[in-house]
């Protein structure tokens, strides 16, 4: 379950990955646990698309952590 994130992200190497996979087809402890994470990262993701900011509040912002930026270097 330590590396269920990177998994789910598929940053493992294909080693870890097959094994993972393995175990995740035999163990009825894990499954259920990495069936949830994925199904909310999933609906996370979607949500994340769904939900974008308008283009003004973006400019705002983009600006704002632009000033900031040129604040702090300026210090």
């Amino acid at each position: 379950m330590e590396k269920l994130y990177e998994f789910l992200d598929g940053e493992l190497t294909p080693d870890v990955d097959e094994q993972i996979r393995t175990h995740l087809a035999e163990c009825r402890g894990c499954f259920p646990h990495f069936e949830y994470e994925r199904v909310f990262l999933r609906f996370m993701e979607k949500r994340a698309v769904i939900e974008r900011a308008p283009p003004t509040l973006r400019r705002k912002i983009l600006s704002a952590l632009m000033n900031e930026e040129v604040a702090r270097s300026q210090e």
